[in-house]
């Protein structure tokens, strides 16, 4: 992964609301390009919503970040929308 990229997008994380951080996960539904870029981007947006304690179970298993559907927080948790 991309150090410079990460840090750049971990840093813009770290200063947003939580509901910004929901809106860009929600951005990235559907979309089918993937590159380093966008690689840094997704997992500096997982690494912020756990270092805030979000739960990201439904997106995230460790290793996998999916796209699949859109989430809203409930209580500390993404869940997905219905």
């Amino acid at each position: 992964m991309n150090n410079s990229f990460y840090n750049d997008f971990a840093a813009r994380f770290a200063a947003g609301t939580l509901t910004s951080l929901v809106e860009s996960f929600n951005n990235q539904v559907g979309k089918r390009g993937f590159n380093s870029a966008r690689a840094a981007y997704d997992q500096a947006l997982i690494d912020e919503l756990v270092r805030r304690g979000i739960d990201v179970s439904v997106v995230f298993d460790g290793t996998t970040i999916s796209f699949a559907h859109y989430v809203e927080l409930d209580n500390n948790s993404l869940v997905i929308k219905k």
